[in-house]
């Protein structure tokens, strides 16, 4: 059996120990921001996909790959000798990476597992890359997830993490009172909602979480996406989404006062609307990091 057969043996065996993925099984409850981020920015994510290190022969794992957004885009990267597994534990996003690939018209072979990050059903040293996006700080500890990865990476192999600091992740034009008291209200809750609030800022450590997971931090790069006035309609969608996101998160911390000015800047219906600003700007900031696994 060859090395390729290998792997694809490990997929199914690891896909067939969970439940088989239907349609009938609800999406994570994020999804709609993350499949709207997807669209609002699919330019530049697939420029950032443009630039991963690849070659046409490699072995990639993409890590909670979610609705296969990342994967097929990095199977068009490689090429009938490549092969890209995508991992996620929810099984209807397994399904609709499915479906999503079975468009895909690249040479590379494709497969799916249903997995924990802790429990990867791949042998040590497995892959050539492991990418990793939008993921990190939604798990218990990234260190632990890290080094995961480092696990099923091949000596001198690489783990490329695209990340962002939830607290800073998108910059818009907040009325200067409203601000600190909006990200000290968010911080409040999620010091109290985990055990490990660190992970919230989990972009700005990446070199230090590659490190602590026993690879070798390479370069980081902050991507900026920005936008103006007028925005388009996934863009509208997306940030209509994190506003009220993060109104519900704030709305037990902030006082009266501050919170009706906020619920203002939120409802499409106000005068005050913050999207409605004719010079919005927004900035999305994502990070992206590379460890590479030191040779024995």
């Amino acid at each position: 059996m060859t090395e390729t057969e290998n792997i694809e043996a490990s997929a199914r065996a690891g896909h067939s120990a969970g439940a088989s993925p239907t349609s009938e099984q609800p999406l994570p409850e994020y999804d709609n921001q993350l499949s709207g981020f997807h669209r609002a920015f699919e330019r530049e994510l697939q420029a950032i996909v443009n630039e991963l290190p690849l070659t046409a022969e490699m072995r990639v794992l993409d890590l909670a790959c979610g609705d296969g957004f990342y994967t097929s885009r990095i199977a068009e990267r490689l090429g009938s000798g490549g092969f890209i597994t995508g991992a996620d534990i929810s099984q209807a996003y397994l399904s609709e990476a499915s479906a999503q690939v079975s468009r895909h018209h690249g040479r590379a072979r494709i497969n799916f597992v249903g997995a924990t990050v802790d429990r990867l059903p791949f042998p040590d040293d497995t892959f050539d890359l492991v990418w990793c996006a939008q993921s990190l700080y939604s798990l218990p500890d990234p260190v632990v997830a890290i080094g995961q990865m480092a696990r099923v990476v091949r000596p001198g192999g690489l783990v490329a993490v695209l990340e962002n600091d939830t607290l800073h992740q998108v910059l818009l034009p907040w009325p200067v009172s409203l601000e600190l008291p909006l990200r000290a209200a968010e911080l409040r809750l999620f010091l109290e909602a985990s055990q490990n609030s660190s992970k919230y800022y989990v972009g700005r450590r990446l070199p230090a979480i590659l490190a602590a997971a026993g690879l070798e931090p390479l370069r980081m790069t902050t991507h900026a996406f920005d936008r103006q006035a007028p925005l388009g309609e996934a863009e509208q969608k997306l940030l209509q989404s994190y506003l009220e996101e993060v109104t519900e998160r704030v709305a037990p911390y902030l006082n009266a006062a501050l919170l009706h000015e906020l619920g203002q800047l939120v409802d499409p219906g106000s005068p005050q609307h913050l999207l409605g600003l004719p010079y919005l700007t927004m900035t999305w900031l994502n990070v992206l990091a590379f460890g590479r696994k030191r040779s024995v």
